[in-house]
């Protein structure tokens, strides 16, 4: 039983050490988790807020874009006039050089058309061509550098839109990892979830564990307070059985005194009965003081009742004491321990007996029933 009991402990307090184990593996898998979504939130926030500058720095370039294109189509503009303009000086230069041409090829003519002395007109013309010429050429510088603005402002916004492409992509990533961050925060929310109630099932276990801990230990006080007294008990009946056997013991040898005595009883008789002379003080009986004999007949004892009229005998002496009789039936007449024997006085049955010893001639029984005293010489069968 102490053997189980300390077992019961061990096992108990191994199960309660297993369960606070478990539960501060949960904790600390909780504030880890816990550190991780405020880190993730963290990164969230600088991820937002450098969408947030990316967008704005997108907003900026595509202004500037705007600008650019608005400025283009103005150089364009500007060119195309400038184109028109210089059509149109190039045209009158090819009129005046015709007509110079002209002119030179019929210097008659033109004399004829034109009086000698118009000096001035010729210098007009010589003029306006030079005029002409001088404009073409600023306006062919002018249109170069538009072509290098134009070509510049090109290059700006293929640069402007390698950067707005740079932009967007990189928004693009910051928007994926933002979604990875977010997938990341609600899988661990969920996990904080599980590991919260996985501590709620742990509690409720270490909670169970616990009151079935007091339960057997309170069962393992009763038992140990019922282990005590049985000890106690067992104590007391050994004490009891080794008063027992002493007093069996001491029974036995009054037993065998008495079977001397009984014996002697049984020749006196016989010498009564031979009709021989017998002293009154050796046929005086002795007191029997046997104290009471309580021994159970066995299961396979047999127990017969001897009701044939060729075996019978008489009781020798009574014993009111101690409730037993003695008989003048032994082993040679059959007689063994747990027989029952009828008392008779002359034809009428006054009681029963049981034989609890036997000897070569005489028996000892236990008185079972009487409904009238039984005496010496009342008849056995």
């Amino acid at each position: 039983m102490e053997k189980n009991a300390k077992f019961i402990i061990i096992g108990l307090i191994g199960l309660s050490i297993i369960c606070v184990f478990l539960f501060l593996s949960a904790l600390n898998s909780k504030q880890q988790a816990i550190h991780e979504r405020d880190d993730l939130k963290t990164e969230n926030t600088s991820l937002n807020a450098k969408i947030d500058k990316l967008q704005s720095t997108f907003k900026a370039y595509e202004t500037k874009i705007s600008g650019l294109n608005k400025d283009i189509e103005q150089a364009t503009q500007e060119k195309n006039d400038l184109q028109e303009k210089y059509n149109s000086v190039t045209k009158e230069r090819d009129d005046v050089s015709s007509k110079l041409k002209d002119m030179q090829e019929h210097p008659q003519a033109v004399k004829e058309e034109v009086p000698q002395t118009n000096d001035a007109y010729w210098a007009g013309i010589i003029k306006a061509k030079t005029d002409l010429e001088l404009q073409v050429g600023s306006l062919r510088s002018e249109l170069k550098n538009i072509q290098m603005n134009s070509e510049s402002l090109a290059r700006d916004k293929s640069a402007l839109e390698l950067d707005l492409n740079n932009l967007k992509n990189e928004r693009d990533d910051l928007k994926r990892q933002l979604d990875y961050n977010k997938k990341v925060t609600d899988s661990i929310s969920q996990e904080l979830v599980r590991e919260k109630n996985d501590k709620t099932q742990i509690q409720d276990s270490f909670k169970t564990l616990k009151n079935e801990n007091n339960a057997l230990t309170r069962q393992i006080k009763v038992l140990n307070s019922h282990r005590t007294d049985l000890e106690k008990r067992i104590l007391k009946l050994q004490e009891g059985k080794s008063g027992v056997e002493r007093r069996v013991n001491e029974m036995e040898s009054i037993l065998t005194d008495k079977m001397g005595q009984i014996d002697n009883l049984k020749v006196q008789i016989d010498t009564v009965r031979s009709g021989k002379p017998v002293d009154a003080s050796e046929v005086k009986q002795a007191p029997v003081e046997l104290p009471a004999i309580v021994v159970k007949p066995s299961s396979s004892a047999n127990n017969n009742s001897y009701g044939q009229d060729n075996i019978s005998g008489k009781i020798l002496a009574v014993n009111r004491d101690n409730n037993f009789v003695i008989v003048d039936l032994g082993q040679n007449s059959g007689i063994k321990t747990g027989d029952k024997l009828q008392v008779y006085r002359g034809d009428k049955n006054i009681g029963a007996i049981e034989v609890i010893q036997v000897r070569k001639d005489i028996s000892a029984c236990d008185i079972k029933r009487e409904s009238a005293p039984v005496k010496i010489g009342d008849i056995i069968r």
